[in-house]
């Protein structure tokens, strides 16, 4: 009895043995393959302080940095004041052929600019026209005084319709985007990104007028420039000042697929430009 007893022991430890051999090779064995290499594809960092791309169609975020962070806008504020004016034309309050007779306020405004006399009268497209494609401030102030009837009244008009299209950390003082004494535009990246996306969608002619900024800005498909060519390039609007640098929105079409990139505090003019073909380069190519 006693040596049956005994048997039944020693069996057991040798199978108790082997089990636990055998679980150190499987262990072993998946040490030795390694880590698991994650496939999917990722965004470096982008040379600037904000950034973020987007599809047009579906308003999905790409890639995001920074993009919560509000910065002085400058130029790239007259998206909105583009925006106005088209949802005043599309609602018939105003029509293309409306004459603008320009104030001495509008006139004055310094920066960027287009030739303006006060007391004449110019078209709303013409004063459109010089906004989106050569950014004029004071064709801007123009059209904003004509909607509102004055700067500050364009600037209450800009935050209710910003808060309208849930731009959460957008705030306007002008139509232009110039720093005054009183303030200066700021929105974050992920505000201008929307913005850019409602304009599309809601005004898709846009790209019409803004698709010219690929000559302005120096994003040529060839030439001395072809470093920063963007396929299928149609804008959107520039933007620069002292304190935060240089900003680009932009909207490129390849096939099917419009994406939306915002890159804002870049150092450098043609940062801003590499920056973007980067982002709108990886996602076409990843999506």
């Amino acid at each position: 009895m006693r040596k049956t007893t005994w048997a039944v022991l020693m069996l057991t430890i040798f199978v108790g043995l082997t089990l636990l051999r055998d679980s150190d090779s499987v262990e072993a064995d998946w040490k030795f393959q390694g880590p698991i290499t994650l496939t999917e594809k990722t965004y470096e960092k982008v040379d600037a302080q904000a950034a973020i791309l987007l599809d047009s169609q579906t308003g999905e975020i790409m890639y995001e940095q920074n993009a919560d962070t509000p910065y002085p806008v400058a130029s790239m504020s007259k998206m909105m004041t583009e925006y106005m004016l088209l949802e005043a034309i599309k609602e018939e309050r105003v029509d293309w052929d409306d004459q603008i007779v320009v104030s001495e306020n509008a006139a004055a405004t310094g920066g960027s600019r287009v030739h303006l006399v006060a007391g004449e009268a110019y078209p709303i497209k013409d004063l459109y026209e010089a906004m989106a494609i050569g950014s004029a401030n004071n064709a801007a102030v123009a059209i904003g005084e004509y909607l509102a009837g004055s700067t500050s009244a364009f600037a209450e008009q800009m935050n209710l319709k910003a808060a309208e299209l849930n731009l959460r950390s957008s705030s306007f003082v002008n139509a232009t985007g110039l720093d005054t004494g009183y303030g200066q535009n700021e929105m974050t990246t992920r505000d201008v990104g929307m913005l850019a996306y409602h304009l599309l969608n809601d005004f898709p002619d846009v790209v019409k007028w803004t698709g010219e900024l690929s000559n302005t800005n120096n994003l040529k498909l060839d030439g001395e420039n072809a470093d920063w060519s963007i396929a299928g390039l149609d804008g959107l609007k520039t933007g620069y000042t002292n304190a935060a640098g240089y900003y680009f929105t932009a909207t490129a079409k390849r096939g099917d697929k419009r994406l939306i990139s915002v890159v804002m505090g870049a150092e450098g003019d043609a940062t801003r430009f590499t920056e973007t073909k980067k982002l709108m380069e990886r996602g076409f190519d990843n999506g």
